[in-house]
């Protein structure tokens, strides 16, 4: 009579390759949410485009910032639009100079399916004039901030306080 030896894994070893497959998921999973985060965040940027070129232009003919008048800045505001992740609506431009600040609010309602880390914060872009030359950064707002790490990395800049 011939014996065959049962062949397979024992019970030990699929507990640790359950326990590696537990520990590579907790370092993973939070890792792609921040990452989702940052992706939303970078639409809001995208979104900012039109607003930029037209801000751009408007310091090229006038000099200064200070010139924009309200009616101006609604039309301003109306270039950006509702988006998936971003609340159009919940844009603000703030002129001072030589310097303006844009902030633009992440969507707050839970259908959006905005990342609840950056749920209703908001993200603060500068354009300051540098040399003949305008420069933008971005940063979180001072009002409803939201935390660095959900920044694309070029907006990890320190706020400029200045206006």
């Amino acid at each position: 009579m011939t014996v065959t030896k049962n062949r397979g894994f024992t019970l030990i070893e699929l507990m640790i390759v359950v326990a590696i497959i537990g520990v590579l998921a907790s370092i993973a999973i939070p890792q792609y949410q921040n990452y989702t985060a940052r992706a939303q965040v970078s639409e809001a940027l995208s979104v900012l485009i039109g607003v930029k070129a037209r801000l751009a232009e408007e310091y090229a003919f006038e000099g200064t910032f200070d010139n924009i008048s309200e009616d101006e800045k609604e039309k301003i505001e109306g270039l950006v639009t509702n988006t998936r992740y971003v609340n159009g609506e919940g844009i603000e431009i703030f002129p001072s100079g030589d310097n303006i600040a844009i902030g633009i609010a992440m969507r707050d309602d839970q259908d959006a399916s905005v990342a609840k880390e950056v749920r209703g914060t908001r993200l603060r872009i500068e354009m300051y004039a540098a040399g003949g030359a305008v420069k933008w950064k971005c940063m979180p707002a001072k009002q409803k901030p939201m935390d660095k790490k959900y920044l694309p990395g070029s907006c990890r800049a320190e706020v400029n306080d200045d206006f």
